[in-house]
C-alpha cells in the first residue's frame, strides 16, 4: 500500500522538477541557482531529503539541483559521488542494525567490485569527451525515464 502511494508521488516530484528545470532553461534567465537563492536551495534540499528517506531515490533530485546550478560535468559527477559516498557511509550503521547487510549481500558486493572498477575506468575515459549540453540532456532524459517508471503501476 505505502509503496503504491510513494512511487507515484516521487515520480510526480521528479517530473515537476524536470519541468521547472526545462522552463528555467528556456526562459530569458540564463542565471544558475546559487547559494543566495534560499527558496530554491531549501526546496531542492527538502525534496532530496524526502525522496532519499522514503525510497532511497535522492539521485535524480540531486541531479536536477546540480543542473539548475549549471554545474560543469566533472564538478557535477565529483560532487554527486562524494555526497552519496558520505550519505551511504552514514547510513551503514543503520542498515547493519536493521539486518539489511548480510553475508550474501556482502558476497554479492564483492562479486560486483570488478564491474565497479571497469565502470570507473570507462567513466574516467568518457567524461572528458562528453560535451556539457549532451550531458545535461542525458541527465534530463534519464530522470524522465526514471519518473515514468515510478508512475507505471
Amino acid at each position: 500500500m505505502c509503496n503504491a502511494i510513494v512511487k507515484p508521488v516521487i515520480g510526480i516530484i521528479l517530473l515537476a522538477m524536470v519541468a521547472i528545470t526545462l522552463w528555467r532553461r528556456r526562459s530569458a534567465s540564463t542565471e544558475a541557482i546559487t547559494h543566495t537563492n534560499v527558496v530554491a536551495t531549501i526546496s531542492y534540499g527538502t525534496l532530496g531529503g524526502f525522496t532519499t528517506t522514503v525510497a532511497n531515490a535522492g539521485g535524480p533530485v540531486m541531479s536536477m539541483y546540480l543542473l539548475a546550478m549549471r554545474t560543469p560535468v566533472k564538478v557535477f559527477l565529483g560532487t554527486a559521488a562524494w555526497f552519496f559516498a558520505i550519505v551511504n557511509i552514514v547510513k551503514l550503521p543503520i542498515l547493519i542494525g536493521l539486518g539489511l547487510i548480510t553475508g550474501p549481500v556482502l558476497l554479492l558486493d564483492a562479486v560486483l567490485v570488478p564491474l565497479v572498477v571497469v565502470g570507473a575506468l570507462i567513466g574516467r575515459w568518457m567524461i572528458p569527451r562528453i560535451h556539457q549540453l549532451l550531458f545535461d540532456r542525458i541527465v534530463l532524459i534519464l530522470t524522465i525515464l526514471g519518473a515514468a517508471y515510478l508512475l507505471v503501476p
